[in-house]
C-alpha cells in the first residue's frame, strides 16, 4: 500500500484532467450500476412469467372443460381426443413448447414431437422486413458484449434439452400433480435463459393432469438488448454534455490560474514590475474575483514591505554615517596634535561614538527582527491589569519617577503576546521618566469603552513639540530633553511600539494636555486594543 501510495505521489495529472475525471466517474458508474444489478433484466424475467403462466392457466381451464364435456375421464387421466383439439390452440408453432402429462406423470402431448395423440405442425417464421444496418448490427454486438461482461451471472440451474423427459430435471412438474403453480428458471451452457412455468389440471377441485409450458429467453434478451441499447444512446448524449460542461468548468478554473502563474512569473523576472495586470479578475463577483483581489493585495503588501526594507537601509546608512564620520575625524586629527589634554577629548569623543554605533547596531538588529516575531507570536489571552502591576514593581526600583496605576477593575483582559506588550509599555514608561523631573508621577489610566480598553501613559514633562506630534513614530527620530546626553538614544522605540502595537490590532497616539491657561501640564501616550 505505501509503495502505490507513493507511486501515485510521483505521477502528475493536470487539473483540467482531475476535473473531468471526478465530473465523469459518477456518469460512468451509472449504467455500469445499472447494468450490473439486472433490475431490467429481473422486470423482464417477471413479465414473461406472468405471460405464460396466463396462457397455461387458460389451456388448463380448457382442458378441464372439454374432460368434463366429453365425460372422457377414464382411470384419472385426460383422454386423447380432448388434447387433440386444444394443444393446437395454445400458440401452435411459436417458441413456447407445451407438455401435458397425466394424473400418473406421463407424458400424453407436446407440441415439440410428433406424438400418436397430437400431429406435428412446423412453422417456419417469415423473415423480418425491417433491415437492420451494419452500423446498429455492430452497435448491438457491442451493447450484448458489454452487458454480458458487465452483468452479474445468475445463479439458476442448467437448462438439459433431453429428448427422454426427466422428472429430476424438471421437479416443477412434480408440484403442478400436487396441485400447485410453480415457475423454474434455467440457463443452458452458452448462457440463453429457459423458463418454464407448470400448472395443475383440475375439475371439481381433483388434479387431473399437468400442463407444462416453457420458453426460450430469446425474447427477454432482444428485449433487453433494446433497451440497454437506448440507455447507451441516452448515456452518450449525457456523457457528451458532461464532458462539454467539465471542459468549460475546468478552463473557467484552470484559465485564471494560469493567468495568475504567469503574471507571477512576470514578477519574479521582471524587478521593475510593480503590480499584477489582474484588472479583469478584480472586477469578478466570485471566488476567482477574490482570489485575484488577494494576489493584488499581496503583491501590493511584499512592493510595500520591499519600499519599507530599502527606506529602512537607507536609515540606518545615514544614522550610522553620522557616529563614523566623526569617528573618522577625530582618529584622522589626534595624529596631528601635540597636546594631550585635546587628545584625550578627542578619543572620548571617539569612544562615546562607538558606544553609540554598537547601541545603533543592537537597536536595529532588534527592529531588524520584529516583522519576523511578529509573524510567529502566538495570541492568547493577558490579564493587562497584573501585567502592568507586575511592570510597575519592577520600574520602580530603577528610574526616578513614582509610578501610579488607577483601573476599574482587576480583570481586564485584551488579546495578545505578553512579552511583547510588556516591551511596548516598558519603552513608554521609559521614555516618560527621561522627559520628567526627579520625584515626579506618572501615571497610568486603564479605561474601558464599548469593546475598546483604552490605557494612558501620563508624564508631568514639557511635552512634544508640536511639530514633532507626527513624526515621533519615523524611524530614528529622536526628540530628547536638553539635559541627556546626545546619541543615547536610537529613535527607534516608539517606531517598535507601534508596529507591535499594530500586530496586536490596536492603535497607538501621542498628544500633548493643557490647563485652562494654555500652559503644557506634560504628554500623553495613548493606546487602544479590543477587550475581551
Amino acid at each position: 500500500m505505501k509503495i502505490l501510495r507513493t507511486y501515485l505521489n510521483k505521477l502528475y495529472f493536470p487539473l483540467n484532467l482531475r476535473i473531468l475525471f471526478i465530473i465523469l466517474l459518477p456518469v460512468l458508474l451509472y449504467p455500469i450500476i445499472i447494468i450490473y444489478f439486472n433490475k431490467y433484466q429481473d422486470i423482464l424475467i417477471k413479465s414473461e412469467f406472468a405471460a405464460i403462466e396466463r396462457q397455461g392457466i387458460t389451456l388448463t381451464k380448457a382442458l378441464a372443460l372439454a374432460e368434463s364435456q366429453y365425460g372422457l375421464i377414464q382411470n384419472n387421466q385426460i383422454s386423447s381426443p380432448a388434447l387433440q383439439s386444444l394443444i393446437p390452440k395454445v400458440d401452435y408453432g411459436s417458441n413456447i413448447r407445451a407438455r401435458v402429462f397425466n394424473i400418473y406423470g406421463n407424458l400424453i402431448a407436446d407440441t415439440k414431437t410428433s406424438m400418436k395423440y397430437s400431429p406435428f405442425v412446423k412453422v417456419s417464421p417469415l423473415p423480418s422486413v425491417k433491415k437492420n444496418s451494419l452500423f446498429k448490427e455492430y452497435f448491438d454486438s457491442f451493447v450484448s458484449l458489454f452487458s454480458n461482461f458487465i452483468s452479474r451471472p445468475l445463479n439458476v440451474p442448467i437448462y438439459n434439452d433431453d429428448s427422454v423427459f426427466s422428472f429430476d430435471n424438471n421437479p416443477e412438474v412434480i408440484m403442478a400433480l400436487k396441485g400447485k403453480s410453480f415457475k423454474m428458471l434455467r440457463q443452458d451452457k452458452q448462457g440463453k435463459l429457459f423458463l418454464s412455468v407448470a400448472i395443475p389440471i383440475k375439475n371439481i377441485r381433483m388434479v387431473r393432469g399437468a400442463v407444462l409450458l416453457s420458453v426460450s429467453g430469446e425474447k427477454i434478451e432482444q428485449e433487453l438488448i433494446d433497451l440497454e441499447t437506448e440507455l447507451f444512446k441516452a448515456f452518450g448524449l449525457i456523457l457528451l454534455a458532461t464532458i462539454t460542461l467539465a471542459i468549460y468548468f475546468g478552463r473557467s478554473i484552470t484559465s485564471p490560474i494560469v493567468k495568475l502563474a504567469n503574471e507571477a512569473d512576470k514578477i519574479s523576472e521582471d524587478q521593475k514590475l510593480k503590480r499584477f495586470n489582474l484588472d479583469a479578475f478584480r472586477t469578478r463577483r466570485d471566488e476567482i474575483g477574490d482570489l485575484g483581489r488577494s494576489f493584488f493585495k499581496m503583491t501590493n503588501e511584499l512592493q510595500n514591505r520591499i519600499d519599507h526594507i530599502a527606506d529602512f537601509a537607507a536609515d540606518i546608512a545615514h544614522e550610522l554615517k553620522n557616529p563614523m564620520t566623526s569617528i573618522r575625524s577625530a582618529s584622522e586629527t589626534i595624529g596631528k596634535i601635540k597636546n594631550i589634554k585635546d587628545q584625550k577629548k578627542l578619543i572620548k569623543v571617539i569612544q562615546n561614538d562607538v558606544e553609540r554605533v554598537d547601541r545603533l547596531i543592537n537597536d536595529i538588529s532588534a527592529a531588524s527582527r520584529l516583522d519576523a516575531e511578529l509573524s510567529r507570536i502566538e495570541m492568547k489571552e493577558i490579564n493587562i491589569v497584573a501585567l502592568l502591576e507586575t511592570l510597575i514593581d519592577i520600574r520602580s526600583s530603577t528610574i526616578n519617577c513614582k509610578l501610579q496605576i488607577s483601573k476599574i477593575n482587576e480583570s481586564l483582559r485584551i488579546m495578545g503576546d505578553e512579552n511583547k506588550i510588556a516591551q511596548v509599555f516598558d519603552n513608554l514608561i521609559q521614555n516618560a521618566a527621561s522627559f520628567s523631573k526627579i520625584n515626579q508621577i506618572i501615571n497610568i489610566i486603564i479605561e474601558q469603552k464599548n469593546q475598546n480598553l483604552i490605557i494612558l501613559v501620563e508624564d508631568n514633562g514639557s511635552g512634544f513639540h508640536e511639530s514633532a506630534l507626527n513624526k515621533v513614530f519615523n524611524r530614528f527620530y529622536s526628540e530628547r530633553p536638553q539635559n541627556e546626553n546626545f546619541g543615547s538614544h536610537s529613535g527607534l522605540g516608539l517606531s517598535i511600539s507601534k508596529e507591535i502595537i499594530s500586530a496586536h490590532g490596536g492603535e497607538i497616539e501621542v498628544y500633548n494636555r493643557y490647563n485652562k491657561n494654555g500652559k503644557c501640564l506634560g504628554a500623553t501616550v495613548k493606546v487602544v486594543f479590543k477587550s475581551v
